[in-house]
C-alpha cells in the first residue's frame, strides 16, 4: 500500500512565498516523524510545481502521513491523501507516466586526480558531454549518440531492472535546480529532466519496488517519482 498526498500551499503566506528546496525538504519531514531516511522501502518521494499562486507538491510514502500541522499553521493551504495497492500493477498493463529525474552518469578523466593517483571521476548530465566522449572514443560527434538517445538508454536501462519497459517516451530539456544548504555550505545544482510517454509493467514485483523506491539520484530534492495513469 502506498500514499499518494497532493499539498497546495499559499504564495500569499510569506513563509510559502519563495520556498526552496532544501526548505521544502525539512518540511514535509515533519510529516514522517515514524520513519528513517536510512530504510529504502520507507522513503517517500515528492515532486515540486512552482505556481504563480502557489506551490503544489505531489508526495508519494509507504507509511500515512500527518499534515495536520501545515492546515493548522497558514491559511489556504490544503492537503489532499489517498492510497492506492500496489497489488493493481499487474504484468502487461500500460500506463502514461511522468517522471522528473536526475539522469547522471560516472565519468572518468577529468582534470585533476582521485585517490591513489585514479583520473578523477565525475558524476555528469547524460548527453551533456557528447562532444568530448566522441573525442575519446576517436568518432565524429554526427555518429555519437544524441542527447535525446542517451537519455532514453538511462531510462530503458532502469525500466531493464526496474520491471517496466518505454513504448513510447519523449525526454523534456534539462533544467538545473539550485539546492541551497545551511550555514557556508556551497549551493548544489542538480539536472533535471522531464521523461512523459507510455510504459508497459514487465514484472509486476519489481514494478512495485520501483515505484516505491523511485528512479535514479536526487531523491531527497524532488527527483524520482514516477506519476501514471491508465492509458
Amino acid at each position: 500500500m502506498l500514499y499518494l498526498s497532493l499539498l497546495t500551499l499559499p504564495r500569499t503566506a510569506s513563509r510559502w512565498r519563495f520556498l526552496q528546496p532544501y526548505q521544502l525538504h525539512q518540511v514535509l519531514w515533519k510529516g514522517f516523524s515514524d520513519i528513517s531516511g536510512k530504510i529504502p522501502d520507507n522513503r517517500f518521494l515528492y515532486r515540486h510545481d512552482e505556481r504563480e499562486q502557489e506551490h503544489s507538491v505531489l508526495v508519494q510514502s509507504a507509511v500515512a502521513p500527518d499534515w495536520s500541522f501545515l492546515e493548522s499553521e497558514t491559511d489556504g493551504t490544503c492537503t489532499q491523501v489517498k492510497k492506492f495497492d500496489l497489488g493493481a500493477f499487474s504484468e502487461g498493463t500500460r500506463f502514461r507516466f511522468l517522471l522528473r529525474a536526475n539522469p547522471v552518469v560516472l565519468r572518468r578523466g577529468y582534470p585533476g586526480e582521485g585517490r591513489r593517483g585514479e583520473e578523477k571521476r565525475r558524476l555528469i548530465p547524460v548527453g551533456s558531454d557528447r562532444q568530448r566522449m566522441a573525442e575519446r572514443l576517436g568518432l565524429s560527434i554526427d555518429r555519437f549518440p544524441s542527447r535525446e538517445e542517451q537519455l532514453l538508454d538511462w531510462l530503458q536501462k532502469k525500466g531493464k531492472g526496474g520491471g517496466f519497459e518505454l513504448m513510447d517516451c519523449v525526454p523534456g530539456p534539462n533544467h538545473d535546480y539550485v539546492v541551497r544548504r545551511v550555514r557556508k555550505e556551497p549551493p548544489l545544482t542538480l539536472t533535471g529532466v522531464e521523461f512523459e510517454g507510455i510504459l508497459r509493467i514487465t514484472d509486476s514485483n519489481s514494478f512495485a519496488t520501483t515505484l516505491q523506491q523511485g528512479i535514479g539520484r536526487g531523491k531527497g530534492f524532488g527527483f524520482g517519482l514516477l506519476s501514471m495513469m491508465r492509458t
